[in-house]
């Protein structure tokens, strides 16, 4: 995955892009610039999780306990740690 800082510069190599140009390159670079902002909402989300419940993130962040949960979700995926402690595996054998 293509961090922040890689993907700002590309964004910004684009304002020199002829129009035609500049529009393709930002059409290809719109989902990695969605989807980086996506995993570093969701590593801040559990940053903050890690020294506080859930309950109180959703409150620090004004958003509901489930939108934390879903980013929890979503980081751990991502980074592919076990599921949270009670759950059952995704794919039991």
């Amino acid at each position: 995955m293509d961090t922040l800082p890689d993907l700002a510069a590309q964004l910004t190599a684009t304002t020199h892009l002829p129009p035609a140009a500049r529009y393709h390159a930002l059409r290809e670079l719109a989902p990695h610039l969605k989807t980086a902002i996506a995993a570093e909402q969701d590593a801040a989300v559990a940053a903050i999780c890690d020294t506080t419940t859930y309950d109180d993130a959703a409150t620090q962040l004004g958003v509901t306990t489930s939108e934390v949960n879903r980013r929890m979700t979503a980081h751990r995926k991502r980074i592919g740690a076990e599921p949270r402690r009670g759950r059952k595996p995704a794919n039991p054998t």
